[in-house]
């Protein structure tokens, strides 16, 4: 049976003491690379041949070479052992020449190839947690890299050598996320690719759970579309925010999400004021839009009805007077701008032009948009 030894800090030096005449000493190593924690085979020759004498393999470091095998040469003059191997190394095969100097081989590195296991764990569903999770051996093999799409970045792998990546159901649908070891000095590399298609749901009012919660998340903090909140819930606030959406975009109105929706919501982002400076609300006819203006940016969207014959005034107005509460036509949280002609909240808000000539908003948008401006607004209307 080969001698086995783990190669280890701390393993004791020693030097072969039975002296004969080698000129010239060879040592291979294999398999190279090694996976971590497997024999590598040592195997040699020292020439003139000399049966039974001793041959040392050494693993060269920083301090004092360490012995890892201790082999006994045949008649042939070969020699041969084995070592688990847990660290790369340079190796030599030291013998003594007829006047006891040593002789060595020449150097052989041993790159090991470290043990990385992974799995993907979760659903590949629109917002759905899905992460990869693994251990990598030994820690210090390398460097872990996520790879989705154009963009990379690192994992941090934890002191026992687990990590825990997640990757995106939200802003790529179609992708390969490739994870990565960059070796360190005297490792191998490795590298894995998932690919992930991310089942885009279908949603309407009544609907719940992740894909809801990013949607919200997207109109609202993203694109800056009105909702009140992000709680994973598709009420009639969030059907509001889709309807938006849909009416800045061009897409059909049905307050619903469908796979045409979620494809233009992956790239979308807030849109553009007409008028790009100072603070002021504008409205649009055409789309049934108005749009909230701070420092010419549009930092909330929320869908309207305006006029049923076009009769809302195009223009810049300022508003006059302000209406708290439901008046007798049912007018809630108004805000004039001309004459009878304000934004205010109403139980119907249709996605085409509905109204006597006023700008119709949800009831929960009215009373926000209520709080946020006063007498002096500017409001711009346009066709």
């Amino acid at each position: 049976m080969l001698p086995t030894v783990v190669v280890a800090a701390g393993a004791i030096a020693l030097w072969p003491h039975d002296a004969f005449a080698a000129d010239t000493v060879t040592l291979q190593a294999g398999p190279n690379p090694v996976a971590y924690g497997h024999r590598v085979s040592f195997s040699g020759t020292i020439a003139p041949a000399v049966a039974a004498e001793t041959v040392g393999i050494y693993m060269e470091g920083d301090g004092a070479p360490r012995l890892v095998v201790s082999a006994t040469t045949d008649a042939a003059g070969a020699f041969s052992g084995s070592a688990t191997v847990k660290v790369p190394g340079v190796f030599v095969a030291r013998a003594t020449d007829s006047a006891g100097n040593p002789v060595e081989s020449a150097p052989v590195g041993v790159s090991v190839r470290p043990r990385v296991v992974a799995a993907l764990r979760g659903a590949r569903r629109i917002g759905a947690r899905l992460t990869v999770v693994g251990r990598v051996t030994p820690r210090v093999a390398g460097v872990l890299t996520l790879t989705e799409g154009g963009r990379v970045r690192s994992v941090t792998v934890a002191p026992g050598g687990r990590f825990r990546m997640q990757l995106t159901t939200t802003r790529l649908y179609r992708y390969r996320a490739i994870v990565r070891l960059q070796p360190a000095a005297g490792y191998v590399g490795w590298r894995k690719a998932y690919p992930v298609r991310v089942e885009l749901r279908q949603l309407e009012v009544g609907s719940t759970g992740p894909a809801v919660a990013w949607l919200e998340y997207r109109l609202y903090r993203l694109d800056h579309y009105a909702l009140p909140g992000v709680d994973s819930v598709y009420d009639a606030s969030t059907a509001d925010a889709v309807l938006a959406f849909q009416k800045v975009h061009g897409l059909p109105r049905t307050g619903a999400v469908d796979l045409r929706l979620w494809r233009v919501l992956r790239t979308s982002g807030p849109p553009h004021a007409r008028v790009r400076s100072g603070e002021h609300i504008e409205v649009d006819k055409t789309r049934q839009v108005l749009f909230e203006v701070r420092s010419g940016k549009v930092v909330s969207v929320s869908q309207v009805s305006t006029g049923a014959t076009g009769n809302t005034p195009v223009g810049l107005w300022h508003v006059y007077a302000k209406g708290p509460g439901t008046n007798a036509k049912g007018m809630y949280d108004s805000l004039f701008f001309l004459r009878g002609f304000a934004i205010h909240g109403y139980y119907s808000v249709p996605s085409y032009p509905a109204s006597h000539g006023c700008v119709r908003t949800p009831f929960w948008f009215a009373r926000e948009l209520y709080s946020r401006w006063g007498v002096g607004a500017s409001v711009y209307v346009f066709a």
